[in-house]
Order: C-alpha cells, then sequence, then structure tokens
C-alpha cells in the first residue's frame, strides 16, 4: 500500500542557523485547517420560506464585496462552524451528529463556494493534489478560445446604476408602483383585448398592408421590441428600489455571445420578502402588456391602413412578449419562472428537473417513493415539453397561414 501524501515544509530554527525540512500528513493538514468567515458586520444572511420538501434555503450576502451565494440547510449548519475556532476534523463529527453522515466533497464545496464570494478570511490551500490538465493547449487553440470569451464577456454598464434609478425612482418613479396605476392597467389591459378580438375580422388586410412594407415593419417591430426591452429592465430595477434594495448593475452584454439582450442585477432584492421578489419580477411584463394595450388601442383611433396594421401587429408582439416572459413552462429562466420558483420555495426547480432527466425512467419505475418536491420537478418538465410543442405547432401553422394568403 503506497504512503500517505505528505506536505515538506521548509523551517527555519530559531537561532537562524539553519533550515529543517518538517513533513506533515496532508489529510492531517486538512482536517485541522480552521476555517474563518467574516466578522459579523461584513456579512448578513436570509431565511428563505420552506420548499415542498420541508427544507429551507439561506441567501447570505458579502457585504463588503456585495456578492450572494446560496446555502442549502446543511450549508448553512456548516456557515454557523466556520468561526476560525472549530477544525474540519470537528465539523465533521458535528455534522454526523447532526445529520447522520457525512462527505468531506461537502465541504470542498461549500469552501469552494464561499471564497469565491470573498466570505472567508485568508484562503488557503485546501486541496493539495496539483491538477494541471491532461493536455497542454496549442498556442491557435488556446488564442481562439481566449478570444471567445473576451466576446462573450462583453457589456455595456451604466456608471452609479443604483444612484441613477434611486433618482428616477423619486422623481416620479414610484407612481409606477401605486394600486392604483395597476388596477388601471389591468383595465386598459382589458379593453384592449376586447378591441383586439374585434380586429381579428381584419387580419387578412392587416397583413396584406404589412407585407407590402417589409422592411418598414421589419425595423418599427426591431425598433419597439428594443426599446421595450429597455424599459423591461429599468422597470424591474425601479421595483427593486421600491422595497428598498440596491440596484447593483445595468446594462448591455451578448447572452451566450449571440443574443443582445439587457440585464439590471436586482439579486439584493433575495435580502428582502417572497412577496417583494414576486413583485420585482411581475414589473418587468407588465411593461410589455402597458405598451401591448397601448398600441392596441391607438390602432382603434387611427384610418384602417398601415399604421392601424402596424399598430395591431406591435400590440400582439408586445403582449406575446410578455406571455413568454411571464409562462414559467417553457425551459428559460425568465420573469414566470421567477415567480413560480418563489411561490414553490425552489430556487433551484428547472435544474433539478433537469438533473432528473437521466433517472427519469428508474423513479417512474419506483413512482410510490417519489418525494413531494420530485413530483413538482416531474410535473415542471410534463408541463414544459407539452409547452413547447404546442407553441411550435400554434407557430407553424401560423407561418402556413401566412405563406396560403400571399
Amino acid at each position: 500500500m503506497a504512503d500517505p501524501a505528505k506536505l515538506e515544509l521548509l523551517n527555519r530554527s530559531s537561532n537562524a542557523g539553519g533550515f529543517e525540512i518538517v513533513q506533515i500528513d496532508s489529510l492531517h493538514a486538512y482536517s485541522a485547517y480552521k476555517p474563518s468567515r467574516l466578522s459579523e458586520c461584513d456579512w448578513e444572511v436570509t431565511a428563505q420560506p420552506k420548499s415542498a420538501d420541508g427544507t429551507r434555503q439561506f441567501v447570505l450576502r458579502n457585504l463588503r464585496e456585495d456578492s450572494y451565494v446560496l446555502l442549502n440547510t446543511r450549508e448553512y449548519f456548516l456557515w454557523g462552524y466556520f468561526d476560525g475556532r472549530h477544525s474540519l476534523e470537528e465539523i465533521g463529527r458535528a455534522f454526523h451528529l447532526a445529520f447522520g453522515a457525512f462527505d468531506y466533497l461537502l465541504i470542498r464545496q461549500l469552501l469552494t463556494k464561499l471564497y469565491g464570494c470573498g466570505l472567508l478570511e485568508a484562503k488557503r490551500l485546501l486541496d493539495f493534489q496539483l491538477n494541471r490538465g491532461a493536455m497542454p493547449d496549442s498556442h491557435w487553440g488556446s488564442r481562439l478560445r481566449w478570444k471567445v470569451m473576451r466576446w462573450r464577456a462583453m457589456s455595456l454598464r451604466v456608471p452609479h446604476a443604483d444612484r441613477l434609478c434611486s433618482l428616477i425612482y423619486r422623481r416620479g418613479g414610484f407612481l409606477l408602483f401605486h394600486p392604483i396605476t395597476f388596477w388601471l392597467s389591468v383595465g386598459g389591459a382589458g379593453c384592449a383585448l376586447v378591441l383586439a378580438l374585434r380586429f381579428e375580422q381584419n387580419a387578412s388586410s392587416f397583413a396584406y398592408f404589412l407585407k407590402a412594407r417589409p422592411w418598414l415593419m421589419s425595423g418599427v417591430m426591431l425598433a419597439t421590441l428594443i426599446s421595450a426591452s429597455i424599459l423591461h429592465v429599468l422597470v424591474h430595477a425601479l421595483a427593486c428600489k421600491a422595497h428598498g434594495r440596491r440596484v447593483r448593475e445595468l446594462g448591455f452584454f451578448l447572452l451566450h455571445g449571440v443574443v443582445p439582450t439587457f440585464y439590471a442585477d436586482v439579486t439584493d432584492i433575495f435580502m428582502s420578502s417572497r412577496r417583494a421578489r414576486i413583485t420585482v419580477d411581475l414589473a418587468g411584463p407588465m411593461v410589455e402588456v402597458v405598451l401591448g394595450s397601448i398600441a392596441v388601442l391607438s390602432a382603434q383611433a387611427v384610418s384602417a391602413a398601415l399604421g392601424q396594421a402596424l399598430l395591431f401587429g406591435i400590440g400582439l408582439a408586445l403582449w406575446e412578449s410578455a406571455l413568454l416572459n411571464l409562462y414559467p413552462f417553457n425551459f428559460l429562466e425568465m420573469d414566470g419562472y421567477n415567480i413560480l420558483a418563489d411561490l414553490t420555495a425552489m430556487p433551484m426547480l428547472r435544474q433539478q428537473a433537469l438533473a432528473m432527466i437521466p433517472h427519469l425512467y428508474e423513479r417512474l419505475l419506483n413512482f410510490k417513493t417519489l418525494a413531494r418536491a420530485e413530483w413538482l420537478q416531474l410535473g415542471y418538465l410534463a408541463l414544459c415539453l407539452i409547452s413547447v410543442t404546442v407553441y411550435v405547432i400554434v407557430h407553424i401553422d401560423g407561418l402556413r397561414t401566412l405563406i396560403q394568403l400571399s
């Protein structure tokens, strides 16, 4: 059997007469390590509502660096022992007594996560096995990968985003979150929906006008969707300010290096209540609902020609955008999904559901042993699959109709 790995430390004697090599067993060094969290004035933690399986998540915030990390119940237990006085060996024993088992991989992953958020003092070398990779990269391969990473990381940020949002909120933005504003928006959307149903009989003439000016239609639609996207993220940020939390960033980036995307970083709302988070999630899609309603109502006020067709098309496009944002079962982490995750208190619902797919057949064979949370994950998967299938079929039929009209 091979000897255990050892650390070799070069130690200088007290009389400065020379050096000596001290060998320490790496397992002993690891188990004797005492992780120390930041002082209590540098972090805060907020407990989340209990999920369907009875577990509770915790959001931990680093006040120094304004970073956040999500902890489950077991990780939060470990966090309580990261006080600089308990070694990993002692923490492991306490964890074993509390939960009946312990895996050092869990604590390694948690330490990595906490160090990444700057929540632990003085990073130490925890994994004494050096990993240099299997094969060296070629020069051209590494340069190409570096350029791709730079391209995907490219973003534009609004300077002093929190200060800007606070100013807009104080200068009238607060009116957007008055109950009267919400009910007026709902009433306007209802009236616009009635008019849209009446416009259905003019669908063929609208299609004729729009096909006659394809470049104008495309340009107006693109400008409208971009403007709505900017207002969407801005209202998300203002909703965050309405609950007294900080807007970390506002900006623009390329999603997956391809899709132009505007964003508002309102992570700080996780330190507030579930109702506040749902309000922030709902605020963005309401922009498309209101703008779409205004466009449909405006179509009623103009003559039956290109302008009416454009306004009606804009209204439908904005409503569809709002529906896609609010509908949670489309495999995307959009506003509707975030609302669903908050209502079920399962912030990792999508990831957990997708992780179940490789073991789906095995789990269904033993469906009697499924926990409540697993039933929710299965329901999420089934509804996503059905919804995406229906969406594709409906849009294929719509495209076929337009081709026939042409």
